[in-house]
């Protein structure tokens, strides 16, 4: 399927990967090895190689169908005409949550596209010919009328009392993107925090405030490609009109969008909150004068780290608060296994989401941490939303700050 602007949607846009003898032009595809769920190690070739666990659905129903090679290989019978979309198939496709570990792990995906945008496709193309699914139409519809998956109608109240300048109302070259989740308990600590932090290191930035539109995260992972392109298109034209050059995002799931938008724009630089932080340690713009005794363990979001590949700054941050002593998890870095919080997996599957929230704190608390850090606001919703109590978490930003 192509939209009224030529660029093709759903299947369409990824059928190079999707084998077939009368295609005009053939890449690669799946080629059944396993690796995305297999238990052993990811590849043989790799230096670290990669955990028992590998895809979340996969590890909670045992089902083949879920495994990643499973939906590529449906996508291709649907795309081919093959297969009918099922309630089934919308099941398996809703139960990804977007973690990205079949990403790391595929062989084929540096010839173009992986597992994971291939499960992307196939939800675009679900939405093209029947709408969005029933679990995440109050999604939909708060991106289509409101510019937030939440449906927030006010924007920019995280940053009352904050004294911050407004995009537009004052000059500045630096933006602070705080995200739909700033607006939410989950977030609004972590973009507090971060405005207060760049203050301190005497950056010059603004904010969007009431103006400040998703970044089209859910847009993006749900398939409403159409929302994703209105909403970027309309960010980067801000970007231009106010001669931003630098964005500073406050959540890990932004940060992955801000960068899928870097790939067709160039002009501007994109970092996250805890990269800001680090280079301004380096520059002697921020300083750590507390000593926290405390034992620590971090969490990284699978946006933020298989996402944008930003291991290194958390740690270097912690390594650096005298006092602090940070323990790693079994699974960590590009091994972190998900929070279940991503990809409308608690809206469409809450219980299998739960289960992996409820797996990811056994393993924190396992580590002989008192606190657990992370810096995505969807993995600070689900550890928060756990029915049994586990080991406090914070945002990783709202946790430097309190050791400036």
């Amino acid at each position: 399927m192509a939209d009224q602007t030529n660029k093709p949607l759903g299947l369409e846009r990824v059928k190079k990967w999707l084998y077939a003898k009368d295609l005009d032009e053939r890449s690669s595809g799946c080629v059944l090895c396993g690796s995305c769920y297999g238990h052993g190690p990811a590849n043989p070739m790799e230096d670290v190689p990669g955990p028992k666990e590998k895809c979340p659905p996969y590890e909670y129903y045992k089902f083949q169908r879920h495994t990643p090679k499973s939906r590529w290989l449906m996508a291709q019978r649907v795309f081919h005409g093959l297969d009918t979309i099922t309630p089934e198939l919308k099941e398996v496709m809703a139960a990804c949550t977007n973690c990205l570990m079949c990403q790391e792990l595929c062989g084929v995906r540096g010839d173009g596209y992986g597992p994971w945008d291939i499960t992307v496709a196939m939800r675009e193309e679900i939405t093209e010919r029947e709408g969005p699914l029933p679990a995440h139409q109050a999604i939909f519809d708060g991106l289509k009328q409101h510019d937030s998956p939440w449906g927030q109608t006010a924007r920019g109240a995280w940053a009352d009392g904050l004294g911050l300048t407004q995009l537009g109302r004052g000059q500045a070259a630096t933006l602070l993107f705080a995200g739909c989740s700033a607006e939410r308990a989950s977030g609004r600590s972590g973009a507090v925090a971060l405005a207060k932090l760049m203050q301190t290191a005497g950056e010059n930035f603004a904010i969007l405030g009431d103006q400040e539109k998703c970044c089209g995260l859910y847009a993006f992972d749900l398939g409403y490609r159409r929302e994703y392109e209105r909403l970027k298109d309309a960010n980067l034209a801000t970007l231009t009109q106010a001669g931003v050059t630098k964005v500073v995002v406050a959540c890990g799931s932004c940060q992955r969008i801000w960068r899928e938008y870097a790939k067709e724009a160039s002009g501007f630089e994109v970092v996250h909150g805890v990269e800001f932080v680090a280079q301004a340690l380096t520059t002697g713009q921020l300083k750590f004068t507390k000593t926290i005794g405390k034992k620590v363990t971090y969490h990284d979001s699978c946006h933020l780290g298989r996402g944008c590949g930003v291991y290194d700054p958390p740690r270097q941050i912690l390594r650096a608060i005298p006092g602090l002593q940070l323990v790693e998890m079994e699974r960590n870095q590009r091994w972190s296994w998900c929070c279940g919080g991503g990809g409308g997996a608690p809206e469409a599957d809450p219980a299998m989401a739960q289960w992996n929230a409820a797996d990811r704190m056994r393993e924190a608390r396992a580590s002989g941490a008192e606190l657990m850090l992370t810096s995505s606001a969807l993995c600070q919703r689900s550890f928060d939303e756990l029915p049994e109590a586990g080991l406090p978490t914070q945002d990783l930003l709202e946790f430097i700050l309190a050791a400036l």
